[in-house]
């Protein structure tokens, strides 16, 4: 019996030390968020990737359902301890079954916690919906921080 009760543990360990690594491609930065007018309504997911050369992307995808338009949707995102290559923000409109996206390469300052602010809203009006999201840069990777990881770390 205690010979199974060290080896459990000891298969754990080595199960997840071996463990593969993520697949590559985007990943969900922030559940999604919804804009709805009358009948028309637009689904925004945001993703984020890591690049090659030390580029982390920042992806903004609208897709339109309901009936009609919401009218244009406004994305903007504000760096901090990242450089932004490119406009800040970005404008589209989708109608039902329709989708448009953007994409901005973001490149670190320097290493340690850097942040990315994305708001949203119709275009024209306050930006009201916010996601930010505190990235743990080294000198090998950027890595997504955990809700509690970067908290009390300035940029």
């Amino acid at each position: 019996m205690p010979a199974r009760l060290v080896a459990l543990p000891l298969l754990l360990v080595l199960g997840c030390a071996h463990s593969p690594a993520p697949p590559p491609g985007p990943r969900t930065l922030a559940g999604r968020a919804q804009i709805q007018r009358a009948e028309a309504t637009v689904d925004l997911t945001l993703r984020y990737e890591v690049r090659e050369g030390r580029t982390l992307e920042i992806s903004a995808e609208l897709h339109g359902g309901g009936s009609g338009s919401v009218g244009a949707v406004a994305v903007e995102l504000r760096p901090d301890g990242f450089e932004l290559t490119g406009p800040a923000s970005w404008t589209a409109e989708v109608a039902a079954g329709e989708t448009a996206s953007n994409t901005w390469p973001l490149r670190p300052v320097q290493e340690g916690i850097a942040r990315v602010e994305v708001r949203h809203g119709l275009a024209g009006g306050e930006l009201d919906g916010s996601t930010t999201a505190a990235f743990r840069v080294s000198a090998d990777a950027i890595r997504l921080c955990a809700t509690a990881d970067c908290a009390a770390e300035a940029p």
